[in-house]
């Protein structure tokens, strides 16, 4: 019997054959036979390097290989995807980012009792706290009516004023509304109850979110960075002169 592995038949096979035949764009095909061609050859029966720390087995029956990858193949790393090792801190933070905030959905969201807060008591507590601090919208008329030259810099900054008026509206719009829903003023509607979800879990609800600039903070926190930039767009329409600085990662757009 001759004992030689037919790697090129092999490489055929797997890549113009079995696999190779639901591959439609050439590109394709000849990417998935460059990495056969580096992978199936005669080294992978003497300890080819995968990857970093990762090489094949030595030779050995089909029970025995079976063994090795129940047994004794190691956990997959980022080096194994070409991915930089911080790359699995990013996925495990976000794994249990999304495992605390499931468990904190599956909270029970009846009565407080023993003198606990009901989750009623906690968005009423929240929404009057948001709408005290919630500042007025800007008029747009009045503002334009004092400026005398519109620059590119002034042009930016009533894009501003006009997205965050627009902000504040919906803001207060909606805890108004679902105010008047937690007295008994109002039905609660869908749109109420979401919001009130989103007070209580501290999110950035909804409606808010697709309003406001990109961010992934909890609403506690972006609630402190919303008044922030609102203070420096008042600053601006104070004078109305070009600042010396400006916080450009405070702008929406």
């Amino acid at each position: 019997a001759n004992a030689k592995i037919p790697w090129d038949d092999l490489q055929y096979i797997f890549g113009e054959i079995m696999y190779g035949g639901h591959i439609t764009d050439n590109w394709d095909r000849r990417l998935c036979m460059a990495y056969l061609s580096t992978y199936i050859k005669n080294e992978l029966n003497e300890g080819l390097e995968l990857f970093p720390g990762f090489a094949t087995p030595p030779p050995m029956a089909h029970k025995e290989y079976m063994e090795y990858v129940a047994e004794g193949l190691e956990q997959e790393t980022p080096a194994a995807y070409g991915l930089h090792p911080n790359s699995e801190i990013n996925f495990m933070t976000k794994q249990a980012d999304d495992l605390f905030r499931a468990v904190a959905e599956l909270q029970p969201r009846g009565g407080g009792g023993a003198g606990g807060m009901t989750m009623q008591d906690k968005v009423k507590r929240i929404l009057d706290d948001i709408l005290d601090k919630l500042p007025e919208q800007f008029s747009m008329m009045e503002i334009e009516e004092r400026i005398d030259e519109r620059t590119p810099y002034t042009s930016v900054f009533l894009q501003e004023v006009d997205r965050m008026s627009q902000l504040i509206y919906e803001m207060r719009r909606s805890l108004v509304e679902l105010d008047k829903g937690l007295k008994g003023d109002l039905s609660m509607t869908d749109a109420m109850e979401t919001l009130m979800d989103s007070l209580y879990d501290d999110k950035v609800p909804e409606r808010w979110d697709i309003l406001a600039w990109p961010s992934l903070r909890p609403l506690a926190s972006w609630l402190v960075d919303f008044f922030a930039r609102h203070r420096q767009i008042v600053e601006w329409t104070g004078d109305l002169a070009t600042p010396k600085s400006t916080w450009i990662l405070g702008l929406f757009n």
